[in-house]
């Protein structure tokens, strides 16, 4: 029997049990993004500030993002089982460095070291998975389960991350991860075949290894300006504007060498097609409105001041959501409605979960009261992301249509990148102004200042606290309660701008003419990343 005819998994291994390994696996790979889970603990832990937590993430997503592309090209040349034992080992000696390190420049360079294991083990997966696939049916449930996992990653990491870190250190996330590796690592061995293939061997010749290098480089170059962008007050600051003008020039040389060469990395020549570049906006612009969770998360944590353990439930919520969504969505996609349609009513759901945050954000509310907007969160990107995806994919030209892969994770990964630019830049925009606005009637002539603090200051005393006590403890707890309403007022206001955003998506969507009739196409030969 030929190679790339035999079986992936040995004949003794049922074909439930190949599947799950499969599913872990694929879970597993993108484990890099749990460590990210808690930044506040990852923060402390390193020493760090919140956005270099912020760009630690996206230099991880960057790494994975532009060896994808490379990574086509290598997995026809080595066999699956032995490519998979490079990614994991990758994976565990940079976690085992991380978990004897403390130091964050070595972190950043595991981090990039992990990116590209958590590619590299995630296109192995998917072509398992995608290369048994041979009906449309098929690939369409089959996109709906990998997305599926991809998008309750997040949460299900943040369970694990709040779970552990309730007892032991952050460095005991990476030793956790180490353990799965080395289980995964003697599963593979014991279950695959050797020399199983999925297609003929292809010598490595023509691989665009300089293409990479400027992918890479420009993508985590965008990646620190949008993260350190408003920190550095962007083009006040020289760097952000030198390092503008080398993106610029990588992004140049990039286009120009990719348009010459016979065999790109990424063939741009997938732009000519209108709605594709519709399908990779539409992605990007969806990333930017999910990527508002966080803001939720901590507005549950400060403001509710509800320990990470109690907010399981909400991201259990999310996992509920997306997934019961992709479910019901697949068989909408399979039933032959209008990708369009579909997409336009995953915004409308989304749109109604930023009304129904809009009217339950504040300082009296309940945890239990955000378990139902975020289960419609959870449906809406459910609802949004296949079809996006299979949009995009079903309007790129044939020849090409395989370069949609990876210039649709690029589209997440920029939209990532950017929701976190939108973020800083909104919360310190709308904080200012919900600061103004309460300085403004916080006046020493305003009469219930002095009662306010009066009545704090009588708490304290009933409470069996002498006066000097009393009177500190009252302005201590009149700052912090200021501090909270300015934070749920910026957090209202930001909502506002992102419902504004949604509604203008989507009258778009309806009016815009060309985009209605775009069937489904998903080609066997395509592997969706």
């Amino acid at each position: 029997m030929e190679a790339h005819n035999m079986p992936i998994f040995k004949s003794w291994i049922p074909e439930w049990l190949a599947r799950s390994i499969i599913f872990i696996i694929l879970m597993i790979s993108l484990f890099s993004f749990a460590l990210y889970g808690r930044p506040i603990s990852m923060a402390g832990y390193y020493g760090v500030q919140p956005t270099d937590v912020q760009y630690a993430m996206v230099l991880t997503y960057s790494s994975a993002v532009t060896f994808l592309a490379l990574d086509f090209r290598i997995t026809k040349y080595f066999a699956p089982r032995k490519y998979l034992i490079i990614g994991l080992a990758l994976n565990s000696v940079s976690s085992l460095i991380c978990f004897y390190s403390k130091n964050w420049g070595l972190f950043l360079v595991c981090g990039v070291v992990q990116g590209i294991a958590c590619a590299l083990i995630c296109s192995i997966i998917l072509n398992m998975v995608f290369s048994r696939l041979s009906s449309t049916r098929a690939r369409v449930i089959g996109y709906s389960i990998f997305y599926a996992a991809i998008q309750i990653a997040v949460p299900v990491y943040a369970i694990y991350s709040s779970i552990l870190l309730d007892v032991l250190d952050f460095n005991w996330l990476f030793f956790g991860l180490i353990l799965m590796l080395i289980t995964l690592l003697f599963v593979i061995l014991i279950g695959m075949n050797s020399k199983a293939r999925f297609s003929k061997k292809i010598p490595l010749y023509r691989v665009d290894w300089i293409g990479y290098l400027y992918y890479l480089t420009f993508s985590s170059v965008i990646g620190y300006i949008l993260i350190y962008g408003q920190q550095l007050n962007w083009l006040d600051s020289p760097v952000i504007v030198l390092l503008g003008m080398f993106f610029i020039i990588l992004l140049f040389l990039f286009i120009v060498r990719e348009n010459r060469l016979k065999h790109p990395l990424i063939n741009l020549q997938i732009f000519k097609a209108k709605n594709f570049v519709i399908g990779l906006l539409l992605l990007f612009v969806f990333y930017i409105f999910k990527g508002t969770t966080g803001l939720t998360y901590g507005y549950i944590e400060v403001v509710l001041a509800t320990d990470p353990l109690h907010i399981i439930p909400v991201w259990i919520a999310v996992i509920l959501g997306t997934a019961i969504s992709m479910a019901i969505t697949a068989r909408f996609i399979l039933m032959g409605i209008s990708l369009i349609r579909i997409i336009i009513t995953g915004f409308v759901i989304m749109a109604c979960y930023y009304f129904y945050m809009l009217q339950f954000v504040s300082s009296t509310g309940e945890t239990k009261d955000f378990i139902l907007p975020m289960f419609i969160y959870g449906v809406s990107t459910g609802v949004l992301f296949v079809p996006i995806v299979s949009f995009m994919v079903s309007s790129a030209p044939p020849k090409v249509a395989f370069n949609a892969a990876f210039l649709g994770i690029f589209a997440r990964f920029l939209g990532f990148s950017s929701s976190m630019a939108v973020n800083n830049y909104t919360q310190l925009y709308t904080r200012s102004e919900a600061n103004d606005k309460l300085r403004e009637s916080l006046t020493e002539t305003n009469p219930q200042l002095s009662i306010t603090l009066q009545n704090i200051q009588q708490a304290y005393l009933n409470a069996g606290n002498d006066m000097y006590t009393s009177k500190g403890a009252s302005n201590a707890y009149f700052n912090y309660f200021i501090k909270q309403q300015i934070l749920i007022r910026s957090t209202k206001d930001y909502y506002d701008i992102m419902l504004i955003g949604l509604l203008v998506v989507i009258v778009i969507l309806i009016c815009l003419p060309g985009i209605q009739n775009i069937v489904l196409r998903l080609r066997k030969g395509n592997v969706p990343y």
